[in-house]
């Protein structure tokens, strides 16, 4: 499986999770299977409030789920039309 996590720094498996997810810098790919980790830019991550583009930003990655800790709704309901399943971390 294939976890997506929004993050502020590349330190890999200890790298902080950001608080938002439109708004992070970067995206960290996880592996599950393997705990290969990669990082991604987040091209998408300066946006107007409700402009937020998930889809735009994890172009050409194929991932099943994202954690997060904050996403607003509209992100929220693009990722699910997409079949991604969002986990809201706490």
């Amino acid at each position: 499986m294939k976890i997506c996590i929004p993050v502020d720094e590349d330190r890999g498996l200890d790298s902080p999770v950001c608080a938002h997810f439109g708004s992070a810098p970067l995206f960290m790919i996880v592996d599950t299977d393997s705990g290969a980790t990669r990082v991604i830019a987040n091209g998408n991550a300066h946006h107007a409030h409700g402009m937020c583009q998930p889809l735009a930003a994890l172009a050409g990655e194929s991932v099943d789920g994202i954690i997060v800790g904050g996403i607003g709704m509209g992100a929220l309901m693009k990722l699910q039309a997409a079949g991604i399943t969002v986990y809201r971390a706490m």
